[in-house]
């Protein structure tokens, strides 16, 4: 008991030693320097120029208040000093050793985005997931993903494979927007396809449809993008995205022919990472219809 809580801490606190290792390379950099380049001693204060070391010391902070944190950090301080002629003149003296330091900076960034991760959430009454892990998940960023098979007492086509997942959120620890942009890289990288082949086939072991996990495609619903629950008698607003689960393997329009609909939920979080709750449901679903946000399963994921 004693070991699973110290491992939870470690992964609560995984950003903070992040921070600090990227605020450290700002002392260790100039150490180097002065080792191998510097014929005369310069103090880390000195090293990056005019403001350049509380420039990048700002940076660091500033991925705890900014939305899309490096995203917006790293090309907008580029661009301002850029733009400033005091600031292209400091690039020209202590270029080398600004460029060592953001590199390194980076890839402890990036690093961090492989920390563990906390377990998903999920209620209680959810009871333990079928499966506990997804070989197919992508390598990075880190994240775990539990997944329970919710069959109708009635045995019809109101099956509901539902995932709760929790993902490192390496460019930003701030909460603020952090759902949003997470939902924007992974629909850019289409990073939801391979967390999905793992429902397509619990889908398929339902279904009459001969579907093939490897030859499926997301389509994204045009859709509003939060949606409002009622959570213990209180308002809660989350990210949301809706996508049709279309099999290119079941008809000749390169398309494909719609089998079903994806549902994700998703909340931020002060530990740097994002939990994201997805319900993928057959065609012929009545929930796809009186039930389109989830409202019961996102409430009781939410509460939990």
């Amino acid at each position: 008991m004693l070991g699973d809580q110290i491992i939870n801490t470690v992964k609560m606190i995984a950003s903070v030693v992040v921070s600090l290792l990227m605020i450290a390379v700002l002392f260790i950099i100039p150490r180097i320097f002065n080792r191998l380049f510097d014929d005369e001693e310069i103090s880390y204060a000195e090293a990056f120029g005019e403001n350049g070391f509380h420039a990048l010391l700002a940076g660091v902070i500033l991925l705890w208040f900014i939305p899309f944190g490096i995203l917006i950090i790293f090309p907008v301080a580029i661009l301002l000093s850029i733009l400033s002629p005091a600031g292209r003149q400091s690039w020209h003296h202590f270029g080398r050793i600004r460029i060592y330091a953001i590199a390194s900076m980076m890839v402890i960034l990036m690093l961090g985005g492989l920390a563990p991760t906390a377990d998903p959430r999920a209620p209680q009454s959810w009871g333990e997931p079928l499966f506990d892990e997804n070989p197919k998940a992508p390598l990075y960023p880190s994240g775990k993903q539990f997944t329970w098979l919710m069959l109708p007492s009635d045995g019809g086509l109101n099956v509901e494979i539902v995932q709760s997942l929790s993902v490192r959120t390496p460019h930003q620890f701030t909460k603020f927007s952090a759902a949003s942009s997470t939902l924007l890289l992974a629909d850019l990288l289409n990073m939801q396809q391979s967390r999905l082949d793992q429902a397509v086939q619990l889908l398929d072991e339902q279904i009459v449809f001969d579907l093939d996990e490897d030859e499926m495609k997301l389509v994204p619903i045009k859709d509003k993008k939060t949606h409002t629950y009622d959570v213990n008698s209180n308002q809660k607003e989350v990210q949301i995205r809706l996508f049709e689960l279309r099999s290119l393997t079941l008809s000749s329009n390169p398309d494909g022919v719609k089998v079903g609909e994806v549902f994700c939920a998703a909340e931020s979080s002060w530990r740097g990472e994002l939990d994201v709750l997805v319900v993928v449901r057959p065609i012929g679903h009545t929930g796809l219809s009186s039930d389109r946000y989830a409202e019961r399963l996102t409430a009781q994921w939410i509460a939990s």
